[in-house]
């Protein structure tokens, strides 16, 4: 289940992250097609992988998948691009990128297990800092929902040691730390998120419900209703401004 103290950390699936040497506008175009009518884009990535379309092709068909909600169908075609991107004349750079969006849709899809394995894979392909750290943060995220979670702090320390301004590292940390009883390391772990978000981005909303979340887990129960309070003033449509305002009417 996708939890609101950590959804300003997934996004979207990409669908031009990845750095593809083939056929670039042919791909552009097709992941359009896959975004606005992902039936029809299935149809146009199949046509394209028979006539020998490669990682693009087999990408592409699993942004349609991912579209339509067939996300069992997504994952395989992101395992097939991307392995068969560290086979052939793509390289190792489109691979990385490749398991990386797919650790994501898996994610993004509930399914923590693909996650782990697709973030392994990529880590395995020795990426440069900035990459080993977004990989080592979405492993975090499928060891906790495996219920793994000190394996998963490893993790997030590992991502923060590599970049400590990896999107989301810290809030991350705060939550798991939060949820593990070890509220200093929370508390520490909020600041430097709040430290490193700017104010009134939809992160800022997100950091500042976690920030209740702890004072509440500690008794704390003005300083959670004033933090909740300062999230619930951001977009109704955010989720961690939804959960703020739920979080404010609990005894």
């Amino acid at each position: 289940m996708r939890r609101v103290f950590w959804a300003g950390v997934l996004l979207a699936v990409p669908a031009q992250a990845v750095p593809l040497a083939s056929d670039l506008s042919r791909f552009r175009a097709c992941s359009q097609v896959a975004r606005t009518s992902p039936e029809r884009g299935i149809a146009v990535a199949n046509g394209w992988r028979i006539e020998g379309g490669g990682a693009a092709a087999r990408h592409c068909l699993a942004l349609a998948q991912f579209q339509k909600g067939d996300h069992d169908a997504a994952l395989t075609s992101f395992e097939a691009a991307a392995t068969l991107a560290g086979s052939g004349q793509d390289g190792a750079e489109t691979a990385r990128a490749l398991w990386t969006a797919g650790a994501n849709a898996a994610l993004l899809a509930e399914k923590p297990e693909p996650a782990l394995r697709f973030a392994l894979a990529g880590l395995e392909l020795e990426p440069a800092p900035a990459e080993a750290a977004a990989l080592q943060l979405l492993r975090a995220e499928a060891l906790v929902d495996l219920k793994r979670e000190s394996e998963g702090m490893a993790a997030l320390d590992a991502a923060l040691g590599l970049d400590p301004a990896v999107p989301g590292g810290w809030l991350l940390k705060a939550t798991l730390a939060r949820r593990l009883g070890n509220f200093a390391a929370a508390e520490a772990a909020v600041l430097e998120a709040g430290r490193r978000t700017a104010p009134e981005s939809e992160a800022a909303f997100d950091v500042q419900f976690e920030a209740g979340a702890i004072a509440w887990a500690q008794g704390k129960k003005d300083l959670a209703r004033a933090a909740w309070t300062a999230a619930a003033s951001g977009d109704p449509e955010w989720p961690a401004v939804k959960a703020a305002e739920a979080a404010l009417k609990l005894d």
